[in-house]
């Protein structure tokens, strides 16, 4: 066993401190109190940490103790697969068959323990990675290593209908915060051995188990090696949420857009993989990240293939029109009207002039100001609780809308301006996304109501250049159009039938591009 001693420096004398602390790496002793002892003193006082001391049924009985975590480890099944076995099995007192160590670990492992997973482990760190993990440890006085036995159990809330991704036709299950759950639903999808688990631990407090998940044989093995790299690379203390690896792992990390696609959904998951993309999903998330991605897919929803072509093709158009009306309405609306009212036909001219006739503010700051109030309230309808926010938010901006035009805060024109943009952006599918968006909206507006329209339409093309020159895991952020893919375009702003994309994305560079026959056709066979 390794033991630091640490010498007291503050006083001049050289006396030594008496306390040893022990390290992770040293390995068990044969006595059972000093392995109890070592194991106290590594984890401290905690009172949902179990220290249940057993005498096995071998012999004239053999002094072990068992190690838990209450709330992690399944209790009903160390009492039924474990301790019963253990304690009151009467087949094994003949004490001639653990005459050594290794005889007496075959036994234990071999025969009494009912239990699907039984590992020896020889150092503390393995073994406080176990518990930790809700597992439980037999220690055996007389042996210097210890037993595994696999009973991880707590509780979850269960696979329940997505929050946020929510659609009329498709599958009602998401992900939840249990990591074999959430495996589970991706492996019941996909029935082959294909499919991968690749299991990493992340955070040296935490430890949160992180899978990253591939179909071997279509994901390209570069891509899938640049995975592991980049998360190997992370080193911090812990990982509460995807979006903490996200940081950690996209390619430009200063840009305000999102390089890597998340979802709840796991058929949206499945579609990724199917694909030739690389899922990583973290224990204790809801939620998944797919790499790589493209701008295209954060407007893109799972009803999109689960509907008629033609609505795909409608709502998918509907989507870049009220995008690009989230974003770039307000501040067109104030370059023009504060720089370039000669643009404005008369009708619609009046009508801004006498509504804003008695308002204090230039247009700017009157827009600016609805903005920021607009999202006061929606901050407060999401912070609020669900049967209070809702009606927060649609009453607040109700109210204070109409009590802004009557105070002469803000003219109806631009209330109106305002409640277009709102809306428009609730279209987008992904909330990532739609933030990005109410971001940018401010500084459009503000270069807007500085330099007009050359301002603005300087930043669209500063914004359409950064987008193009963007990588997600080294492939086009803009693909497939920037640069052009024309095989990739049955799939972009159109969708073409299922029966039509019998390739997956080239861009992508997947290891197996072809998803079915190229001759199959839907209706009857024709003769």
């Amino acid at each position: 066993m390794r033991i630091i001693r640490k010498r007291d420096k503050s006083s001049g004398n050289k006396t030594e401190n008496k306390e040893d602390q022990l390290t992770g790496s040293a390995a068990l002793h044969k006595s059972l109190d000093k392995n109890i002892n070592d194991f106290q003193q590594l984890v401290g006082i905690s009172y949902d940490i179990n220290i249940r001391r057993i005498k096995l049924s071998i012999g004239k009985g053999i002094d072990a103790a068992l190690l838990y975590v209450k709330g992690l480890a399944d209790e009903d099944a160390i009492n039924d697969a474990i301790i019963k076995t253990l304690v009151y099995s009467p087949f094994f007192t003949d004490a001639q068959k653990v005459t050594t160590q290794k005889a007496l670990l075959n036994l234990l492992t071999e025969k009494m323990i009912a239990h699907a997973k039984v590992e020896e482990l020889k150092t503390w760190t393995d073994i406080l990675d176990s518990v930790m993990s809700g597992d439980t440890i037999l220690l055996i006085n007389g042996v210097r290593c210890a037993i595994d036995i696999g009973t991880r159990k707590w509780s979850d809330r269960g696979v329940e209908q997505p929050a946020n991704e929510q659609v009329i036709r498709g599958p009602r299950d998401s992900f939840n915060e249990t990591l074999i759950t959430n495996t589970m639903l991706i492996r019941r999808r996909i029935k082959n051995p294909k499919l991968q688990f690749e299991l990493m631990e992340i955070g040296t407090l935490t430890k949160t188990d992180t899978v990253i998940a591939f179909i071997k044989g279509i994901a390209n093995p570069k891509l899938v090696e640049e995975v592991r790299k980049r998360l190997s690379r992370i080193e911090t203390d812990g990982i509460l949420e995807t979006n903490m690896i996200e940081e950690f792992i996209e390619d430009n990390p200063f840009s305000p857009l999102p390089q890597v696609f998340h979802t709840e959904r796991p058929d949206v998951a499945v579609a990724q993989l199917l694909e030739g993309k690389v899922v990583i999903l973290v224990d204790g998330v809801p939620n998944v990240l797919a790499v790589p991605t493209t701008f295209w897919r954060f407007i893109y929803s799972p009803e999109d293939y689960y509907q008629k072509i033609y609505f795909s093709f409608t709502i998918r158009i509907l989507r870049i029109i009220t995008l690009l009306t989230a974003l770039c309405l307000p501040s067109f609306y104030v370059a023009i009207t504060t720089f370039h009212q000669e643009l404005i036909p008369v009708g619609i001219l009046d009508i801004i002039v006498s509504g804003h006739r008695n308002v204090p503010f230039p247009i700017v700051v009157e827009v600016f100001i609805m903005e920021f109030v607009l999202e006061v309230i929606r901050e407060a309808g999401v912070r609020l609780p669900k049967s209070v926010g809702q009606a927060i938010s649609i009453v607040g901006a109700l109210v204070l809308g109409q009590a802004a035009i009557q105070a002469k805060m803000a003219s109806p024109a631009t209330v109106t301006v305002v409640a277009i943009t709102a809306v428009s952006n609730f279209t987008v599918p992904v909330f990532s996304a739609a933030l990005t968006i109410r971001v940018m909206r401010f500084v459009l507006l503000i270069i807007s109501g500085t330099l007009g329209v050359f301002g603005f339409l300087t930043a669209l093309f500063v914004i359409l250049i950064h987008l193009c020159s963007l990588r997600s895991f080294g492939e086009p952020f803009m693909a497939p159009f920037a640069p052009a893919v024309p095989a990739d375009l049955k799939d972009s702003l159109i969708r073409v039938p299922i029966w039509k994309m019998s390739k997956r994305p080239k861009s992508l560079g997947a290891r197996n591009v072809v998803r079915q026959k190229n001759d199959l056709k839907p209706g009857p066979e024709q003769e």
